[in-house]
């Protein structure tokens, strides 16, 4: 019907598009070349809609299958960390749903403490799912995490052999990762390994370090660290002397009065008065004393912290001078050193006041005078 009706039309009606479109399109090349890069510029900015939009929903879809999987297995982990018996779990899980449950687990293991995260490390293993977890040590780093968190978890000493290997790892994040599982399974054995490890990883970061001794333990970090720094001649070694307050002062001891007595930098010098200061040893007061006369604000301030752990009743007239010091820090400390001198009073710190005439010593003991009135 539709050639017949053609074939009837006048042929103008026919041509009429063709010659219209034939005077619109322009005879000059650089504006048919114009016109045609309009067109491709056309054509993808659609083609880069609809991924956008395949791509959101498939990303929807997604969210709403992981939201109704936790649904569905939240029940299910409750229970386990309730009852010593394993709860009549789902269908077995298939691989692409593993990692689901792993992350969901790991996030259920964040909230437990005590017999609630070993009931759920039973179920984990009676649900062989310990070993999914050792298969995504072979994956990408997102999965090298997951399994990670997991055996962080449990940590369970058979699992070290398969965990060893990325603390060597190029990827920071899993080497700190692997690191903090380690200390998990073995705190000593692991802080061995570590330290030595760290002295050749300037991208492992102080912070992330120190969360580490805090996680390990300062039994297990002080003779690791100190074999590190007696024994490492990489002047790297340097990055770890914070690290020393993470550990047992009594051991650390030794090592900060010979930084002491023998001048050493200010960063030493800081790190060795803090460990001193949390031993507390009144044989090493003449060290202290000799500190508040250092150059650096921030050696005067660890001494005086240290001094004001063991202040005596006499010490006002040594905390006294301090007050006019340049730092703020210092003469805070040296305020509220004074108010905490054995026997100190209200009328006492009063009439200190008077005897005081740096006008920011005297800001800084009548803030320590109200503290004390609070």
């Amino acid at each position: 019907m539709l050639s017949e009706w053609l074939a009837r039309c006048p042929r103008w009606l026919c041509e009429a598009p063709a010659n219209a479109w034939a005077q619109l399109w322009p005879e000059d090349r650089m504006l048919q070349l114009a016109l045609y890069c309009a067109f491709g510029l056309g054509a993808l900015t659609v083609l880069v809609l609809l991924q956008v939009l395949l791509l959101g929903e498939v990303s929807r879809r997604r969210t709403v299958r992981r939201q109704q999987f936790n649904e569905q297995w939240r029940p299910f982990f409750a229970l386990c960390s309730l009852s010593d018996e394993l709860p009549p779990s789902h269908a077995p899980l298939p691989r692409r749903r593993q990692l689901w449950f792993l992350l969901q687990w790991n996030r259920t293991q964040l909230q437990l403490r005590g017999a609630a995260r070993e009931r759920m490390n039973r179920a984990l293993i009676a649900l062989g799912m310990d070993r999914q977890a050792l298969i995504l040590l072979r994956g990408r780093v997102r999965s090298k995490l997951i399994g990670l968190t997991c055996l962080r978890h449990l940590a369970d000493p058979a699992h070290w052999q398969a965990v060893q290997p990325l603390l060597l790892s190029r990827n920071s994040i899993v080497a700190l990762s692997a690191a903090q599982t380690l200390v998990a399974m073995d705190a000593s054995k692991a802080m061995a390994l570590i330290l030595p490890a760290a002295v050749n990883r300037p991208d492992w970061a102080l912070p992330r370090l120190i969360s580490l001794c805090q996680q390990a333990g300062e039994q297990a970090v002080t003779t690791p660290l100190l074999i590190v720094l007696s024994s490492s001649e990489d002047p790297r070694r340097e990055r770890l002397v914070p690290l020393l307050v993470q550990g047992d002062p009594r051991h650390a001891a030794p090592w900060a009065r010979a930084r002491l007595d023998e001048g050493a930098p200010a960063e030493y010098l800081q790190v060795a008065l803090r460990c001193l200061c949390e031993l507390g040893d009144p044989r090493d007061r003449h060290r202290l004393l000799r500190a508040l006369q250092h150059e650096q604000d921030t050696v005067r301030l660890a001494a005086l912290q240290a001094l004001h752990k063991q202040a005596r009743r006499e010490d006002s007239e040594l905390f006294l001078p301090l007050l006019s010091d340049s730092s703020w820090w210092v003469r805070q400390a040296a305020a509220d050193s004074l108010a905490a001198v054995p026997g100190a009073t209200l009328e006492g710190l009063q009439h200190l006041l008077e005897q005081v005439r740096d006008r920011y010593g005297q800001d800084a003991l009548r803030r320590a005078i109200a503290e004390v009135r609070r």
